[in-house]
Formats: structure tokens, C-alpha cells, sequence
């Protein structure tokens, strides 16, 4: 698809700087061409001259400059607080570069919605369930790790972590307020919203090149999410259109939201170990799904890919595990969580083993297929 053309105006000229190195250095830099101005007078006259122009994002003192000329024109008004330019939608011009692309990006949305059109896609993401039946072994490395490494080969990324103890703060940051429990709520108060609300809400973290939701401080959100609920969050990022992969971070219980993701997914990740305690709790989990969902379970079988974190034995001692295994993951015991040092902490060995994962589950470069090879190629828009 072609690109949406974005003209950017504002008076600093470092600050504009910043924005156009940004795009250029961004996924966003395939989905906007940006024009930028600082100059009024060029502005008017690039206006005036009738170019194609699908989104202005200006100062509120240079709008004014373009009074006349901008009827039907989606413009968004870059201000310093909100209510200082309520004639057009407001963005904070200041905060974080990824989150005034995702601010704009929603406000280009919105007009296309208000025109009857939108820049979204009919197709359905790839969704990529990571699981296991126990805790420490390594799920949520596996699942940001998938995200990253999906992001670097050009996949529009959603990393959604549904784990009652999202501690993923530590690592992705505390900015954003709340954006899960926003977003459930307009699921269940407004759902025809809750596409527009994800553009609004998704954060963007430019490091690990995927968007996600800042977490709910209050565990009760979580546990007070149901099979239904859950269902219509993962359809409303994976059919937004916007995004080619989306990968579900999940704990280790056996619920009705467990049920719903597994049933909803493209491919479940299930993490194993050559450990005795971690085997038999594997067996339980997989009996308890044999006998709770009966014939469903069957068809969520077929979506299981065993995958292995090497290296690990309990002093009971294991055999051979007692499934057939997709993929072997080693384990890093040294790893560190801080946010700052996670990349470079990450080794060769196991950045290898998960683009060979990525490889088997067939998310592919610059493009994307299932297992039989039957999806589409990603579209190159970042819409």
C-alpha cells in the first residue's frame, strides 16, 4: 500500500529535527512520508499548492496561519495541555516520539473512520500463544524474545502480557496509565470503540519493535477477565489490521481465558523441561484439558509446539520427554532484567534458537505464513 502523507509543523527546529529522524529510522517511515516545516510561509504555500496531504500535525499558532485552507483536512493540533485547541484533536506535542506516532496515528484513524473509509486490513494476525505449566522456566524471556525478533524482521508486533503478575515494568518501563483496564473496559461498555481505543491506548516501545499495553496495577483485573472477554481482546488486535503477529504471554493456570487464547490461537508455544517436576505437572495440565474440553482439546492439539529450555534436571531425575518436541531452547541462568542491559544480555546461542522457532512456526521475513502455508504476505503499512 502506498504511504499516508504526513506534513508536521512546529517552530523548534531541534524538536522537528528529532521527529524526522525518528520516522526515518522507524517502522513508522513505512507507512508516513513526511513533509516538515518550521517556516510559516512555507507551510502556507506547500498548503495552498495543493499537494497531497492526508494528516497535518501543527503547532496551534501555525493552524492559524492556515485558516481557510484546510477545510477537510484531517489536522491533529500539537499542544502543551489539552483544552488549548479544542477546534481540532488534540495531541501532546511533548512526550515520548513512539507515542505521539501511535496518538497520530489514531487521529489519522479517526478521520478515516468519521469519511466512511479506514486504513485497516481484513487480515488476521498470527497469533502465538506462550505457555507453560509451571512458573520459572522461562515463558515470558521466550515470549518478548519471539516479539523482538519477529519486530527486527520487519512484522508489525503486539505483545499482549495476560499474566496475573505482569512485572513487565521492569523492563518495558511504567509509562502509560492503565491501557489494559481502559481497554477492557471499553470492551464492555463501548466494544464498537475498541478498535479506535487500541490505536489510542497501544503503547510503542522502539527497542524491541512491538506495541503493547501498559499493565493493570490491580491483579482483580486480570483475574476478573473471562473466556468471552478475553476472546474479544485478542479478535480486536488480531483483526484490527493492524499488526501481522500477535504474541499472548500467559501464566500458568488452566482457566476459561486460558481456554479462549488457546482456541483463538494460530500456534501455542508450550514450554517443557527434562525435569520430573516440571514433566509431571506438564502431564496434569494436559490430562485436565482432555477431560474439561473434551473434543475441543482436539483441535487445540494440533496448534501445540513442545519447545525444550535445556539444561534443566531436578534431583528426582527424568527420562525422555514424553512429547514430540518443535524446538530446544537453552537456558540462561545468568540473565539479567534490567531494562537497560536486556539486549546486549541476550546470548548468540539463544537469539539462534528462537529465529529457528520462528523459522518453524513459518514468521517469515518481511511477510507472513501459517503452518500449511496458507496466509498471506504482510502488508508493508504500519496503519
Amino acid at each position: 500500500m502506498s504511504k499516508q502523507h504526513l506534513v508536521l509543523a512546529a517552530r523548534e527546529t531541534e524538536y522537528v529535527e528529532r521527529i524526522v529522524s525518528y520516522i526515518q529510522h522507524s517502522s513508522y517511515g513505512e507507512s508516513w512520508q513526511l513533509t516538515a516545516f518550521t517556516n510559516p510561509a512555507a507551510l502556507r504555500h506547500y498548503v495552498r499548492a495543493g499537494y497531497s496531504i492526508d494528516l497535518i500535525a501543527a503547532q496551534p499558532s501555525l493552524l492559524v496561519e492556515l485558516e481557510g485552507d484546510i477545510a477537510g483536512t484531517s489536522v491533529a493540533a500539537l499542544v502543551a495541555r489539552h483544552g488549548q485547541c479544542p477546534r481540532y484533536r488534540e495531541v501532546l506535542q511533548y512526550q515520548s516520539i513512539p507515542q505521539l506516532m501511535n496518538e497520530l496515528t489514531a487521529v489519522h484513524d479517526f478521520y478515516g473512520e468519521q469519511k466512511g473509509g479506514g486504513s485497516g486490513s481484513s487480515l488476521s494476525a498470527i497469533v502465538i500463544a506462550v505457555y507453560s505449566a509451571t512458573g520459572g522456566i522461562g515463558k515470558t524471556m521466550l515470549a518478548r524474545q519471539i516479539s523482538h525478533q519477529a519486530g527486527v524482521r520487519g512484522a508489525r508486533v503486539f505483545y499482549l502480557n495476560l499474566e496475573q503478575w505482569n512485572a513487565t515494568t521492569l523492563w518495558l518501563g511504567d509509562e502509560g496509565r492503565e491501557d489494559l483496564a481502559q481497554m477492557l473496559y471499553t470492551l464492555q461498555a463501548q466494544p464498537d470503540k475498541a478498535a479506535h481505543r487500541l490505536t489510542e491506548l497501544r503503547k510503542r516501545h522502539a527497542a524491541m519493535k512491538f506495541d503493547y499495553f501498559a499493565p493493570c496495577s490491580n491483579a482483580d483485573e486480570r483475574l476478573s477477565l473471562s473466556g468471552e472477554q478475553g476472546r474479544l481482546l485478542l479478535s480486536t488486535i488480531a483483526d484490527s489490521g493492524k499488526y501481522d503477529v500477535v504474541i499472548v504471554d500467559l501464566d500458568s493456570r488452566m482457566d476459561p481465558l486460558h481456554q479462549a487464547v488457546f482456541q483463538h490461537c494460530t500456534h501455542l508455544v508450550w514450554m517443557v523441561a527434562r525435569d520430573a517436576v516440571i514433566q509431571r505437572k506438564t502431564e496434569l495440565a494436559l490430562g485436565y484439558c482432555e477431560q474439561k474440553w473434551g473434543t475441543a482439546f482436539k483441535e487445540i492439539k494440533r496448534r501445540i509446539r513442545f519447545v525444550e529450555r535445556s539444561g534443566t534436571r531436578s534431583a528426582l531425575g527424568a527420562e525422555a520427554l514424553p512429547v514430540r518436541l518443535d524446538a530446544v531452547i537453552p537456558s540462561v541462568q545468568e540473565w539479567q532484567e534490567d531494562s537497560m542491559s536486556y539486549e546486549r544480555a541476550v546470548p548468540p546461542a539463544y537469539r539462534g534458537a528462537v529465529a529457528a522457532l520462528l523459522d518453524r512456526l513459518a514468521i517469515m521475513e518481511r511477510g507472513r505464513e501459517d503452518g500449511g502455508g496458507n496466509r498471506t504476505a504482510a502488508q508493508s503499512q504500519n496503519s
